[in-house]
């Protein structure tokens, strides 16, 4: 049985209302809905409160909407921007991490992704900061040199 209201499909046929929404499937005439009903407990009716009543619907507000997918791209690809585009990103999910205005999944994203940002930023900068000693190394200078001196003789060759 398929539920007019909700669309959905109740596997009990004989049901009365609508297991999702309530709905009722006999019509108004049909069934009367009560504050109490009553129900067989070792021989006598006893009155138990109504259940409660379903939701009629469910409000989907701005911020829980979902992303189209080329809202993300665009963000993406505003990396590929030159000179400005890193900026820019970044600035954008500062924004977007801490505004109440914008939607719950791209707010959760851009959280996401610069926490990934700043961790992958603060390991460049162990990396840098591991090799930058390597400069001074001798055996480092050498291999520069005799990498140099390699291309300079063959751009000479080409000459």
């Amino acid at each position: 049985m398929v539920c007019n209201t909700c669309g959905r499909h109740i596997q009990n046929k004989e049901a009365n209302f609508c297991d999702y929404c309530g709905a009722s499937f006999r019509g108004d005439s049909e069934i009367k809905p009560s504050s109490t009903y009553t129900y067989q407990s070792k021989g006598e009716d006893t009155p138990a409160p109504m259940p409660p009543p379903m939701p009629e619907a469910i409000n989907i507000d701005n911020k829980e909407k979902t992303v189209p997918v080329l809202e993300w791209l665009g963000a993406y690809l505003i990396m590929f921007i030159p000179f400005v585009g890193g900026i820019v990103f970044f600035i954008m999910m500062l924004i977007w991490s801490f505004s109440k205005t914008i939607p719950t999944s791209k707010r959760n994203w851009a959280r996401a992704t610069l926490i990934f940002y700043i961790i992958t930023f603060i390991l460049l900068i162990f990396v840098v900061l591991y090799y930058i000693p390597m400069l001074d190394n001798p055996m480092f200078k050498d291999f520069l040199n005799l990498d140099t001196n390699e291309l300079t003789n063959i751009l000479q060759e080409y000459r």
